[in-house]
């Protein structure tokens, strides 16, 4: 009575392989589906912060590295993109107008620098501890020539970074900049303690030094100018008061005797 619905091995093992046959196709678009989801997914902007920054701290080293090799414009390109990926990037603005500037496009370069020191202004209200914000906005003040400044923020960052040797160097060389040269040569000498083979800070310290010496000088100088004109005062104030007192005595000698009235 079963035999006619026995289906035979053969038989089962062809319609298996037909099963497994159709089935695969249907799997694989599922598979490619999928992964071409996952594609789109992990944009560093879309599902991952931390990637992002990644992404944008390695175009600016890219930037950085193109930048040390003279390769100014693909550097600018590096620091355009780190931008457009992160438009508060303060680093990015720096060097972006530093590559500007080796471009000699001055409007451009201030215009990144002054950006640059809004957005490291920002970093340091977030964190008052951040050295690295400190130094490189001396930086940016540095290259917009406003030394002031940029003393003030390199001076800050020092005492947060005291192992910064740069950081010291640069101090003292916007301290030179304002003819502040004891305030220059001290910085100078810390940064030589760090790194006794900086050959810049030993340069920079002899001028520094030099410069210590003709305000030493100088005022040496004003000092003793003041003086012989003091003395010079003086001589000419006693002259015109003996040459008032021998006119006053001429006159009495040669003025007419008023007659006597007769008794």
């Amino acid at each position: 009575m079963t035999a006619p619905y026995l289906i035979s091995l053969p038989a089962k093992f062809v319609v298996c392989f037909a099963l497994v046959f159709l089935l695969l196709p249907a799997t694989g678009c599922r598979r490619t589906s999928q992964s071409g989801s996952n594609v789109n997914t992990t944009g560093p902007a879309a599902s991952d912060p931390e990637e992002a920054k990644r992404q944008v701290q390695s175009l600016i080293d890219k930037g950085k590295e193109l930048y040390k090799n003279d390769q100014d414009e693909q550097a600018a390109e590096a620091f355009k993109q780190a931008i457009s990926q992160d438009a508060n990037n303060a680093e990015a603005h720096l060097r972006l107008g530093m590559s500007y500037a080796a471009l000699d496009k001055k409007t451009e370069s201030d215009d990144e620098y002054k950006k640059a020191i809004e957005l490291f202004k920002k970093r340091i209200q977030a964190d008052s501890k951040d050295g690295d914000a400190f130094f490189y906005l001396g930086e940016s003040h540095s290259f917009l020539h406003q030394d002031e400044e940029a003393a003030r923020a390199y001076r800050q960052a020092t005492k947060l970074k005291p192992e910064d040797e740069e950081a010291f160097y640069q101090l003292g060389m916007a301290e030179t900049r304002l003819a502040h040269y004891p305030e220059a040569a001290s910085a100078f000498k810390r940064a030589l303690e760090l790194d006794p083979n900086d050959y810049r800070a030993t340069d920079a310290l002899e001028n520094a030094k030099e410069g210590s010496q003709r305000i030493r000088e100088g005022k040496k100088h004003a000092e003793e100018m003041l003086k012989k004109q003091q003395e010079n005062a003086n001589a000419n104030g006693n002259l015109n008061s003996n040459s008032s007192s021998k006119n006053t005595n001429s006159k009495a000698r040669s003025a007419p005797r008023r007659p006597t009235p007769k008794p």
